[in-house]
């Protein structure tokens, strides 16, 4: 199966999650595709200053795979800061954030995994 990039859906979310500005989410597939082990998959851009705000998963986890841009994320309670090829794992119950600190969009794909399937 090839799914060329028109065929992607992409939506913008305002203050997502309690964050700052507007978040553009690039879906790189449907519910379709992705079954039931996995709720997200996608390509996620936060602009300069932008934010998306801290949040807890339940009864999934999230992977997030930094692409561009520098930034700072909150790890459940820690504060770091991430770049390209940076990689943050959120477990079930875990929570976490993440602020663009830099010049550039921060760009990073997101994985959301279904825990009890």
């Amino acid at each position: 199966m090839i799914i060329q990039n028109e065929s992607k859906t992409q939506e913008i979310k305002q203050n997502m999650r309690g964050g700052h500005g507007n978040v553009e989410i690039t879906h790189i597939t449907d519910s379709e595709i992705l079954g039931k082990n996995c709720r997200l998959f996608a390509q996620i851009t936060v602009k300069p200053g932008d934010s998306i705000g801290e949040h807890q998963h339940t009864g999934e986890q999230e992977i997030f795979y930094f692409l561009q841009g520098k930034g700072m994320v909150v790890d459940n309670g820690i504060q770091l800061q991430i770049g390209p090829g940076d990689v943050m794992v959120t477990p079930d119950q875990g929570s976490h954030s993440v602020v663009n600190t830099g010049d550039e969009d921060l760009v990073f794909m997101a994985l959301i995994l279904n825990e009890n399937v």
